[in-house]
This record gives structure tokens, sequence and C-alpha cells, in this order.
């Protein structure tokens, strides 16, 4: 018996060729909901983006609507406002009206029913129709002339019943704001009234009628049914969209489309207008479906792409890896080269520093030798030579120049030492400056002329002659390297009061306890300097001059001089036009009366203390009343000032933070007035400032909290011995 022989190959192809089919199937019906997924959300979207830009359109031109539309609502009221209070007559209109650039055209008068009465122009307005009433006394209507040129008039009513209304070119108006705007393919924007009736169109034609009525009666055979609805939407809502059947009144052929409009109601007082932007529906549904054929043919083009751009990928991350390989090694060589660079500058500049503190230390001991025997004669002739005599001023103008010199070679000596100790004295600025302009004088070239006003009297700081000099006499260097060819450098300076320096220093929070400051002005009409560069001259080592000629340091002092001296720095500049320094110092308030009690004379001891801490206070004044010995007590800077005027040769000690502000600043705002009164400040802890403080005699000592009646006594007995 034959058995059959069943084709096994045909029917797995068979099964294969299915299963390709089926997961081909499968594939082709998954794409197909994935691409029909995405333009729908594209679709949507792009719709809803469309709406959007839409309805910003139409909030602008209700925005700038709105602004403009008040502007001649406020002027018709306050042309009303002349002309009942009898202020303006025609002249004055006429004149007003020959200064309009805007849309004002006219002024005319209407009785209360709106009637044409007269206008300024001589011109003539009919058929007015009532657009809004936004208040009691206003109304908006709308006119045109004898040759149908239309405008609108904002209206004011008059105490006698009649109407001033203010003219505009509705014509102008909507051809310059309004029709220039493209929206779609052939969009528009127009302009209804409360009432439904159409102030602005791109049919002039459609002016002045109701949107529904008014059609009607152009095209009696038409559908309005949902025009209807979109006005009554629009009437009721303050803002949103409606989509609607409706036709293109411009086209002589009226064809009936579908449309999207946004609204927005503007506000006018108690009435509003409708702002409407009209398009196409086409507008916005064309571009989806030009994106959908763009989506089709963009996922064929991935799905047919993907194998040849993964093995594409491959190739680049290989390559990408040996690249980054290449880019890693060559940016650490570049930091390395660098680094070396910068290595070489560093040290090259750190040897011509270490050169010229050697060189300033020997210019300095070779100088003091010279000076030693110039000051001590000079002493010696002082005390032989007669006061008045022409010789004594000689010698002693020898010996102040020299203590000048003195001073000078100490700020050499500083270059190659880390501090210095500087005393601050009190200081005439009139004086000071003097000196200083015969030096600045002298290092002026030829081509540079130097102007100087010195509105000063017996003015003085409390600081180093020395330091301040260096400061001006820096500004003035940088002034004379940043003029080329002929100018001028200008110095002023004067006394202002404290409010006059808050105005000049608005970003500064000036201390109370300085009732004067000092102001001096440097400009000079040189080069100048832009505003990256004005912002940074104050920071250390921050130079324009080339690599080598400058260290940067010279500003960044200049500024911590004058703040050591509790004033201020500012600068102004402008490229092409020069640079203006301000230096601000605190005004010593002047001693009346030389203090006839001398710390070697006998005398009882009498502390002032000044803390707010009324704990502390009680307990210093109970343990040093224990011993005999007076107390005053105060809790604020009112209550010192009245003990210190009272009892101007006692001890003081202040805390360092008193009514929130700075005990140092205040020990040195008295300096002047009380010179032998011993300071010392009760500190928290001790820091630089402190230190600088009594080096520089501001204070005489200072006691760590907490601080018991012991200490406070070991620190006036260091006073007086020394």
């Amino acid at each position: 018996m034959n058995l059959p022989i069943h084709p096994q190959p045909s029917r797995e192809k068979s099964v294969f060729v299915k299963q390709i089919l089926l997961a081909s199937f499968l594939l082709v019906g998954i794409f197909s909901i994935l691409v029909i997924g995405v333009w729908n959300y594209y679709r949507n979207t792009l719709i809803e983006n469309q709406k959007n830009q839409l309805m910003l359109v139409t909030q602008a031109v209700s925005q700038y609507m709105e602004i403009s539309l008040s502007e001649y609502r406020d002027t018709a009221g306050f042309l009303s406002y002349l002309e009942n209070s009898g202020k303006a007559d025609t002249e004055y209109y006429d004149e007003y009206l020959s200064l309009q650039s805007s849309f004002i055209t006219d002024i005319a008068w209407m009785d209360s029913q709106g009637n044409f009465e007269k206008s300024v122009r001589q011109s003539s307005y009919q058929n007015g129709i009532l657009l809004g009433i936004p208040s009691e006394q206003e109304s908006i209507w709308q006119y045109n002339d004898e040759d149908g040129h239309f405008y609108m008039a904002f209206s004011h009513k008059l105490s006698t019943g009649n109407q001033l209304c203010l003219i505009i070119d509705e014509e102008a108006y909507y051809q310059q704001i309004i029709s220039n705007l493209n929206i779609g393919t052939n969009g528009y924007l127009v302009i209804k009234a409360s009432d439904g009736r159409i102030i602005l169109h791109p049919s002039q034609d459609q002016w002045g009628i109701h949107v529904i009525e008014g059609r009607r009666e152009l095209f009696p055979d038409l559908d309005y049914s949902s025009l209807e609805e979109m006005i009554n939407k629009q009437k009721t809502e303050e803002a949103g969209f409606a989509e609607y059947y409706s036709y293109w009144w411009t086209d002589p052929k009226v064809p009936r489309v579908k449309k999207i409009s946004a609204f927005q109601h503007m506000g006018l007082g108690d009435d509003f207008l409708i702002i409407s932007s009209v398009v196409d529906y086409s507008d916005f549904s064309a571009p989806a479906s030009d994106g959908f054929r763009t989506i089709l043919i963009v996922f064929l083009a991935i799905f047919a792409a993907y194998i040849l751009l993964l093995s594409y990928i491959l190739r680049l991350q290989t390559a990408k890896r040996q690249a980054d390989h290449e880019i890693e090694y060559l940016k650490e060589l570049n930091e390395t080269l660098e680094e070396i660079h910068r290595s070489e500058e560093t040290i090259a500049h750190q040897q011509r520093l270490q050169i010229m503190g050697a060189m300033t230390s020997g210019i300095a001991h070779e100088f003091n030798n010279f000076l030693t025997p110039i000051i001590g004669y000079a002493d010696m002739l002082l005390m032989e030579l007669p006061e008045g005599e022409e010789s004594h001023e000689e010698a002693k103008e020898i010996l102040n120049a020299a203590e000048k010199a003195k001073d000078v070679i100490r700020q050499i000596s500083s270059l190659s030492r880390r501090n210095v100790e500087t005393v601050f004295k009190s200081v005439p600025v009139k004086t000071m400056l003097t000196r200083n302009l015969r030096m600045i004088q002298a290092i002026c070239p030829s081509h540079i002329q130097l102007e100087y006003d010195l509105d000063l009297q017996n003015e003085c700081i409390l600081g180093c002659s020395t330091q301040i000099h260096q400061v001006i006499l820096n500004i003035c260097t940088n002034a004379i390297h940043a003029i080329d060819k002929e100018g001028m450098i200008q110095i002023h300076a004067r006394a202002i009061s404290g409010k006059e320096a808050e105005k000049h220093l608005p970003q500064e929070k000036l201390s109370n306890d300085w009732r004067q400051y000092i102001e001096i002005t440097i400009r000079d009409n040189g080069r100048g300097m832009d505003n990256n560069t004005l912002r940074h001259i104050f920071e250390p080592f921050f130079t324009t001059k080339p690599n080598g000629e400058g260290t940067g340091l010279g500003l960044s002092l200049a500024e911590q001089i004058i703040h050591s001296h509790r004033g201020y720095i500012t600068a102004e500049s402008e490229e092409g036009k020069g640079s203006c320094f301000y230096i601000f110092l605190p005004v010593l308030d002047q001693e009346k009366e030389k203090e006839s009690s001398q710390w070697g004379q006998k005398q009882e001891i009498e502390i002032i203390i000044a803390d707010d801490n009324k704990k502390i206070l009680s307990m210093l004044q109970q343990s040093l009343e224990k011993l005999s010995i007076p107390v005053l007590t105060c809790s604020t800077k009112d209550e010192l000032q009245i003990c210190l005027d009272q009892n101007p040769s006692s001890i003081l000690v202040v805390d360092q933070q008193l009514e929130n502000s700075d005990g140092i600043e205040f020990c040195m705002s008295i300096a002047g007035k009380y010179p032998d009164m011993p300071r010392i400040l009760m500190v928290n802890q001790l820091t630089r400032e402190i230190i600088e403080a009594k080096e520089r005699h501001i204070i005489d000592d200072y006691v760590l909290k907490p601080v018991s009646d012991t200490m406070l006594l070991n620190a006036i007995r260091k006073c007086r011995q020394s």
C-alpha cells in the first residue's frame, strides 16, 4: 500500500510566510496607529497654538486701543473742563489742533441728541450713530462728513447741556493701526460696539451697521443662524473662541465659509467694545494636513533608515572615543604649558619684588642717615633763633620738609615689611593738599595743565598725611598716563555736610558720628574707561597696562587707605571723555580749648562707661564705686555725648558695638574734640582692625570681654603710664 507523501516543507514555508505576513500586518497596524495618534496630537496642538496666537493678536490690539481710547476720553474731558471754566476759546482750540500729530483732526460741539452744531475746522458732521456710553458724562459717536469720510467722536457733556466732541479720523486710525495686521491668508480684525454694531471692518460699507440686522438689509437671502449664535456668545462672554459659519463680506460673491474668531471685551468705563480677530478655518486645518504628510514621510524615512543609522552610529561612536582621547591629551598638554608659563611669570615678578624690597631697604637706611643731622641741626636752630624772624621760619620749613621726607622713607620701607605702624594725627587738610599740589605740579608734563580750587578753612581730619598724599599722587599719576595730547587735571576740595555726602554716596550707610566730610574731586580729560574696566579698578592685581608694566595694586591700596580713614572713594568715567575720582574724608570736631589737666598731674580718676547692656553697666558701676572711683554709665550714644561734653577730662570705656555702630569709628570721631581723653575699647574678640586702631592711636587700649573692674583698672594704669 502506498502512503501519500505530505508536502511538509511547503507547509512549513507557508506557515513561515503567514507568520511574516501577520507580523508585517501587526507592525503596519502598530505603525498606523502610532502615526494617526501622532497626527491627531500634532493637529490638535497646532490648532490650539494658532488659536492662542490669534488670541494674542486680539489681546494686543485690545490693550493698544484701550490705552489710546482712554487718552482720547481724558483729552475730551479736559477740553470740556476748559470749556466749562471759560479758560479756552476758538483760538486756543485751533492752536491745540495745529500741534497734534496723531489722529485728532477737529473739535466739535453737538446738542444733547448728538446733532452737529459747529466745529473749530469749520467741518460738518452728520449721520451720528451712538457707539457706546462709558459714563454718565461721556459717550462715543460715529459720524461722516459730506464726502462720506468716517470719524469717531469722543463726547463729553458741558454745563449748558450740549456736548463737546474730540473728533478722531477713524479711517486713518484703522489704516495705520489695524489694517496692516496680517491674520492668516485673508483674515481680518473687526471692532464692534457692545450692542453688536460694527465700528471698524475691512469693508467700509459695513461701518456703523448692526452685524445681523444691517447685513440682512444688504444681503437678505443669506443664512445668519450660526452668525447670531457667535454674536450672542461675544456679547455675554468677556473672552474666548467661536467656530461658526459665515461669509466673506469683502468678496463680491459673498461665499459661505467656516471661520474661527478670537474675541475679547475691551473695557470702556461702564461700557465695552468687542475686539474680534477672524480667520478662515482652512488656514488652521491646511497646515495640519501638510504636517500629516510631512510626519508620514518622516516616519517612513526613519523606518527605512534605521539599520543604516545604527551602523553609522556605531562607527561614529568608535571615532568619537578616539577623538576624545586625543582632545583630552591635547587639553592636558595645553594646561601644562600654560602652568609653566604662569610659573615663569610669577617667579620673575617675585624676583623683581625681592630686588625692589632689598633696594628700598638700603635706600631707606641711607636716607635716614642723611636726615638725622638735618633734623637735629634744624631743632637746634629753632631753639637758638628768636620766633618771628625770617630765619626762624626758614629753619621751621627745613624741619617740616625733613619730617615729610621721614614719612616718605617710612612709606618706602613698607615695601620690604609686612606691617607698618602708622600713627593717625590731626591733619589740617588745606595745608596737606597745598603740599600735595606742589609735588603733583612738579611731575606734570608740559602738555598737561593743573587746575585746583581749595575751598577750605581750618578743617582737619584724623589720619596720616603721607598716606593721603600717596592716594592723591597715585590717582594723578594714572591721570597723567591717560592723557596723550593736550589736557588738564582739575583738583577741587570743599567741606560738605553729612547729609550732602549721603546724596553723593547713596549705596553707602554713613555713620552719624561725622557731621562734616571733606570732598576731594580729581578730574581729567584723558582716554577714560569703559564700564567693564570701571567695575574692576579697585580690585587687587587688576591693571590695563601691558604685562610686566603694572602690578594693579595702586587703586586697591588707595581704597584700603581711604577706608582705614573711615572715608569713601568712588569713580566715574566715559571712554574718550576722561575720568573723575571722588574722595570723602570725615572732618574732626575741633577742640575749643586745650585741657589744662595732663596725665602727669595729680587728679581724681573719673570713668565714663558706655554699653547697651545695662547689666554689665550695673556690675561695673557697683564694683568700681566700692573702690571710691566715680563712674558715669551710658547706654545710648546721645547719653554718651552729653557725658563727654560735661566731663571732658574723664576716661572713656566704650563697647565695640554701641547701638549697632562701630566703637572704633566713634573713638575716631571724637579724637579731635577730646584729644587728651584716654579711650579704651571693650571687645568680644581681638581682630586686626582693633590692633591697627591701637597702633594708630585711635584707641589707647582694649580689654576682652567678660570685663572686670580689675581688668579696667589695669588698662587705665597702662594708659596713664604711657
